[in-house]
């Protein structure tokens, strides 16, 4: 599946309560809910906001204290400072590809890295069972109830820190791996914006609980929540649009796929899952390219100094096999946008692979000449590619990573020609030399 981005501010995971000793804090804090519950039995008291708004706070406080002592991207060494005196000990757990090392203590467990930096934290033992459940609705009584809502800043402040800890709890359980818990709280999350408090739709925890929902195997939820996100005007870049297109596959609903592909597409062109789904149901089907190619053009009318439209039209018709047509829009996004690299040094590439291809079929050929004018189709490929490549490592400048791929493939075709002349034993020597800094 798509790694979900982690989007974190505080959290913790709240779990069946279980038996422990409470500090005298936590059980002033059980005693001061209890005490406005009570008082809330009196249907007069029961009718105005602040007793509900009071209690709607003493359930945060009672939900959120076990984790008062931690906090995101915290130091290892800092934590076990501010939890002194309480017993932990420390294990190695691996989830997924990930190992952390785990301080377990009575009521929760803090997940480390490699280097001690807190990455997040699992509460085993909450004060009390739904405490964040009944603090939003306490706090949506009080909102009703305040006629005037004189203070509506409070409501606000305090229903975004319940629709957080909903949203965290998720990425808590999805880093923990429980997917099933993980989209129970995204959906816990977006449910708890849609009140009058805060009145607006949660997409990004839509998006999550969709994507939980599809792993978890419910695909028909999973296509109810994309779509809500999308009326919603959130298409997540398109990634919906292609999460959407992967069920409609499966479902072997071909229409569906196709029509939300091309619906995605024209929104966002760039978008490289749409455009390999939308390329490889012209290919399963044996379909007219064409009207993929409309709709890229429509783009580019739309956009015509868009370098990267053109840039994703020679990237169909390099997957299509269109080699030359592949070239010329490669270089045209460049021309377009002379710091657009993509196009550029896709153009170099191509040519590389072109000279492989050669080469390949030299390998095999056992007539002479013909072995001969293979070896010059090799050498014209390799020094076409020479331009777009030198072009392109400027371009990459801001980037060391790429510069490095780039200085490898100049390396290895001005070896091939450093006997030739000076000039190209100067530059095989820059690029050999630039390779290795990077790689020893």
């Amino acid at each position: 599946m798509k790694r979900i981005a982690i989007l974190l501010l505080v959290a913790v995971m709240a779990m069946p309560l279980a038996a422990q000793t409470l500090s005298k804090k936590e059980a002033d804090l059980l005693k001061y809910a209890a005490k406005l519950e009570k008082s809330l039995e009196n249907p007069k008291k029961a009718g105005t906001s602040e007793p509900w708004f009071k209690l709607s706070q003493a359930y945060f406080d009672i939900y959120s204290s076990p984790s008062a002592d931690v906090y995101p991207n915290a130091q290892q060494f800092e934590v076990r400072l501010l939890t002194k005196g309480k017993q932990f000990t420390t294990e190695e757990r691996v989830v997924g590809d990930k190992t952390f090392y785990v301080d377990v203590y009575d009521n929760k467990d803090l997940y480390y890295d490699a280097n001690g930096v807190l990455q997040f934290w699992l509460v085993k033992k909450p004060l009390q069972d739904d405490a964040l459940e009944k603090s939003l609705e306490a706090l949506k009584k009080s909102y009703k109830l305040d006629e005037y809502n004189y203070k509506t800043k409070k409501y606000i402040e305090l229903a975004e820190k319940i629709h957080t800890e909903y949203h965290n709890t998720g990425l808590f359980y999805y880093m923990a791996g429980d997917k099933v818990k993980a989209e129970e709280f995204f959906e816990k999350a977006y449910n708890s914006t849609e009140n009058d408090i805060l009145n607006r739709t949660d997409t990004i925890g839509v998006y999550y609980a969709g994507l939980m929902a599809r792993d978890n195997g419910k695909a028909d939820k999973a296509l109810e929540l994309f779509k809500k996100d999308l009326a919603a005007g959130y298409a997540a870049n398109g990634e919906i649009n292609a999460a959407m297109a992967e069920i409609y596959r499966e479902k072997g609903e071909m229409e569906n796929y196709k029509d939300i592909l091309e619906k995605g597409f024209a929104a966002f062109p760039q978008n490289q899952q749409i455009l390999v789904g939308l390329i490889n149901y012209n290919l399963d089907t044996n379909g007219d390219s064409s009207r993929l190619f409309e709709l890229i053009h429509q783009a580019q009318e739309n956009e015509p100094n868009n370098a990267s439209l053109w840039y994703v039209e020679g990237d169909i018709n390099k997957k299509l096999g269109n080699k030359e047509a592949a070239l010329e829009l490669f270089q045209k996004s460049y021309d377009i946008d002379n710091k657009y690299i993509f196009g550029i040094v896709n153009k170099g590439i191509m040519y590389y692979e072109e000279a492989l291809e050669y080469q390949d079929k030299a390998n095999l050929e056992m007539d002479d000449a013909k072995y001969e004018a293979l070896l010059g189709e090799v050498n014209n490929s390799l020094k076409k590619a020479i331009e777009p490549f030198e072009k392109s490592y400027e371009l990459a400048a801001g980037d060391p990573e790429l510069q490095v791929a780039i200085a490898e493939y100049l390396k290895s075709i001005y070896f091939r020609f450093r006997n030739d002349s000076d000039e190209y034993m100067a530059q095989y020597e820059k690029y050999n030399s630039i390779f290795k800094q990077a790689t020893e």
